[in-house]
């Protein structure tokens, strides 16, 4: 048996699904088996599961890996994709490991959230964010681009993925527009979209423009992301990277949230000063509105007690 077994069905994977999904989602999918490899050779040199061989792994080697990233307080929605990653490498070897562990282990899978529409991040967390990017020190860039960041998640309701890959060409800093590419479905149902970059964010955005610029030519480094890797070829983050630059906002204003929670107080925001559902749901990328009154925003308790004194 070869000593990386795991690896080689990755790579016999993801060569099978090369042309049935875009570049962007295979290069993910790429990046996430890679990382659940690392984990399950750590694993394995713990003596805390029995092998490395897709083959071979067994209902309880799945388990303690599913025990091992609840540990890491990793999001409910990450395990769900390291669920589905895994069930489909191993169900290519003829394995039913990861099937059976969910039957007989129920409260191992998370949860199916898809018809609850969570809270969005609080307004005072927002206020306090944006109220401690006017005091980070500017010389330390690695906090400008963790505050520009989280509150550019916030301003414009952008997906992970969106700012991940958004280039500096596409933030207009004259008419603060922001064009997001790599959208949801991008290669099928997606559109590329334009959304307004809220005036009180622009000056922490025009800092980090700046020190941006500075920070590249310090280090003799170019790169067309927005944002970027600080090491090697100052490359697009990974989903990794933009968690830990989220953890020095969360220490910074202690409070811990997740980039969806961000999303969700977008769309509420403007949906609490009377933005229109059909215009909310345009500026986050969704194909109707029923997707945003689902999942991202609704009717206030104050908006509904304001509406019903008028009639009453």
């Amino acid at each position: 048996m070869s000593m990386y077994p795991f690896r080689e069905k990755v790579e016999e994977y993801l060569l099978m699904r090369k042309g049935t999904v875009s570049e962007v989602t295979l290069s993910n999918l790429d990046r996430r088996l890679r990382r659940i490899d690392r984990e399950l050779i750590m694993l394995k040199d713990q003596g805390a599961i029995s092998t490395l061989s897709p083959a071979k792994l067994t209902p309880d080697d799945i388990k303690a890996f599913l025990l091992y990233r609840r540990s890491r307080k990793v999001s409910a929605s990450d395990i769900s994709h390291d669920i589905s990653a895994l069930d489909q490498l191993l169900t290519l070897s003829g394995n039913a490991a990861v099937a059976i562990c969910l039957q007989r282990n129920l409260t191992l899978k998370p949860k199916d959230k898809s018809h609850t529409r969570l809270d969005p991040l609080p307004t005072e967390v927002y206020r306090s964010i944006l109220a401690k990017s006017k005091e980070i020190d500017y010389n330390d860039f690695s906090q400008v681009r963790a505050y520009a960041m989280v509150l550019l998640y916030i301003g414009t309701g952008a997906r992970n993925k969106e700012i991940r890959f958004c280039k500096r060409s596409e933030l207009d800093d004259r008419e603060w527009l922001i064009h997001f590419t790599h959208v949801k479905g991008e290669d099928t149902y997606g559109k590329p979209r334009n959304v307004p970059i809220p005036e009180e964010l622009r000056p922490i955005m025009s800092e980090y423009l700046y020190h941006r610029d500075v920070w590249l030519l310090a280090h003799g480094k170019t790169s067309e992301m927005l944002f970027f890797q600080l090491g090697g070829e100052c490359s697009p983050l990974s989903s990794n990277s933009i968690r830990s630059i989220k953890n020095k906002v969360e220490k910074g204003v202690e409070h811990r949230f997740e980039l969806r929670d961000c999303r969700r107080a977008f769309g509420q925001t403007y949906k609490d000063r009377g933005l229109e559902m059909e215009k909310i749901s345009r500026l986050m990328g969704h194909s109707s509105t029923r997707v945003t009154e689902l999942y991202y925003c609704g009717v206030s308790e104050n908006e509904a007690i304001d509406g019903a004194r008028k009639l009453w």
